[in-house]
This record gives structure tokens, sequence and C-alpha cells, in this order.
């Protein structure tokens, strides 16, 4: 394996902080999206074969581009992605309506459909993902809950297109599996 393949290959274990935009659109039109907010999220990569990604919404990104994330960032809303096959360059994830049994994330899942692409060694890891949100809001015994909503969603506000670009920033919280190796 050559000195650059090894560098573009990411670890199939990490906890990062990134930056990042994202644009939401109506669920019916998502060609038509809005003008793209800051947002920091909590990126999480774990099982076997790295074949688990969690995006954590972790609120608004404020301040310059090169701000670090602020002290106490955790996700509020969380996405889960379940690995996909090689598909060139970088590693992919399908983001999933449902949890698989006895899995549960950090902060309130949010049921989506979409993919998510990775790219890059860690040091500089950017993501591109765009889906949309199957959920609706309801109160369950445990509190808050999202619940899968039917496509196509009418008359659900929840329910919105989105796409997101994000690049890691530095962060204390910050976890690399040793041994870099590639997930897939």
């Amino acid at each position: 394996m050559s000195h650059i393949a090894q560098q573009r290959m990411l670890p199939a274990g990490f906890l990062m902080a990134m930056r990042g935009s994202l644009a939401e659109a109506p669920y019916g039109a998502p060609h038509r999206s809005g003008p793209p907010r800051p947002e920091w999220l909590i990126l999480c990569r774990w099982g076997e074969a790295g074949e688990f990604l969690t995006i954590g919404r972790a609120g608004p990104a404020e301040g310059p581009e090169d701000a670090p994330p602020p002290l106490g960032l955790r996700p509020h809303a969380t996405l889960l992605g379940l690995g996909l096959a090689a598909m060139g360059e970088g590693d992919s994830f399908l983001l999933v309506r449902y949890l698989p049994p006895g899995l549960t994330v950090a902060g309130t899942f949010h049921p989506s459909d979409g993919i998510v692409r990775l790219s890059g060694p860690a040091s500089v890891l950017r993501l591109e993902a765009a889906g949309r949100y199957a959920h609706r809001r309801a109160i369950g015994e445990a509190g808050e809950q999202r619940l899968d909503l039917p496509d196509p969603a009418k008359g659900v506000a929840d329910a919105l297109a989105w796409r997101l670009d994000a690049r890691r920033v530095p962060w204390l919280g910050e976890f690399l599996a040793p041994g870099g190796g590639a997930a897939h």
C-alpha cells in the first residue's frame, strides 16, 4: 500500500468536532434550500469495522470560521448512519429511520433518509451529507421522542430536506482510534 493511500484512510473509530454549514429546504422540494447556517457537530464512528456513524447537531457555530468549539459541546439531535460498501474515495454511510435494536445515541435520535460521505485523512476530515428528516415530535415516557413519518410528509412542520457540509476542527474532547486503519 502506498504512503498516499495510507494517508487517505480514515480510522475505524473516532470522536471529533466539526464546523458545518446546514441548509434546509421543504421536504418535497430539496432543490429550494434556504441560506446555510453555521452549526457545530460532533461526529462519532464506532463498531467492529467502523460501521456506525453518528452526527450530533450541537448548536449554532458563532464567531469566526477558525473559532474553536465551545466548552461543553454536546449533541442535542443525532442522526445515525450505517456504513456502505466502498463507493470510490472516502467512506459512505446510509442514514436510517430506525435505531437498530439495543442501540442508543446521545441526544434525541432524528430518523432520516439520506447519505453521508467522509473524505480526507482524519486531520482534515470533510463531511458531505444530504437527506430528509423523517420524523414528527411526540412526548413519551422518557420525554421528547421523534417518531417515523410516512413519505410523503404532508402538513408536518418538522419534516425538512437538508444539506450539510462540514470540516474537522481541533477539539479537547477528540479521540482517534490507534492505528488509523480503514474501516472498510
